[in-house]
């Protein structure tokens, strides 16, 4: 299996050139990204604002290689990630990327320490290993106490918390985020919000968040806009 992609120290992390997609409803094309560019550092926290329908979602599973542009390229650590094969992609996915939406997307039958482990039992590990580096996460988010809790007998904000641990538990070098407190209320919202900048800042690791909330952008190092397509920097 081959390892995560490690960026080069002389260049971005992602790197994403001249990326279009174009979607095709009732036989009319709808262009949602044209030609657009981005380049996030490694360490790097970014925040993407924009319109409802703009693509911003587009972008962010292009990003992570859940989605495949019509035309251009997306680059980690100096590698075209889409060159890879089927199988290599999938790695890569699991490997280096992390991913945290609006809904947390876990499993109602399974307990918070199951949903967490799932990414390393899927990458190989075992399961004794996997679910004791899964409570190790989960400690980490602040969820010591609630291992063995389903999802229904957790509470809004501890579901997402469960969700961003999954999302990490395999150390990857990416985290994307779409949305991640679109579903929360305000108080529940801004602990996540602090849980993920503490995340950034212990870890280093880079992180791209697609959001409506401008508490949370204000939050992240660097904000750009969506609009018509391409990427335009804040002032």
């Amino acid at each position: 299996m081959a390892d995560a992609i490690t960026p080069a120290s002389d260049c971005d992390l992602i790197r994403a050139r001249d990326l279009s997609k174009v979607y095709a409803m009732d036989g009319v094309r709808i262009p949602v990204l044209d030609g657009l560019s981005l380049s996030v550092g490694k360490g790097e926290s970014v925040a993407v604002v924009g319109a409802s329908g703009i693509g911003k979602s587009t972008l962010l599973h292009i990003l992570g290689a859940l989605d495949r542009p019509d035309a251009g390229e997306l680059y980690y650590g100096g590698e075209e990630v889409f060159r890879l094969s089927d199988d290599k992609l999938a790695d890569f996915r699991n490997r280096s990327v992390g991913f945290v939406f609006q809904f947390h997307h876990l499993l109602p039958e399974f307990t918070a320490l199951e949903n967490t482990a799932i990414p390393l039992m899927i990458g190989g590990k075992d399961r004794k290993a996997a679910l004791q580096k899964s409570g190790e996460m989960l400690s980490r988010v602040g969820l010591a106490n609630r291992l063995s809790h389903r999802v229904g007998e957790l509470s809004g904000g501890e579901q997402q918390r469960v969700a961003l641990a999954r999302a990490l538990v395999c150390g990857p070098a990416v985290l994307l985020a779409d949305e991640p407190t679109g579903n929360l209320d305000v108080k529940t919202g801004e602990k996540i919000h602090e849980l993920l900048c503490r995340l950034n800042q212990e870890t280093g690791m880079t992180m791209v968040v697609v959001t409506h909330n401008l508490s949370l952008a204000a939050m992240m190092g660097r904000k750009v806009t969506l609009s018509e397509g391409r990427i335009q920097e804040f002032a």
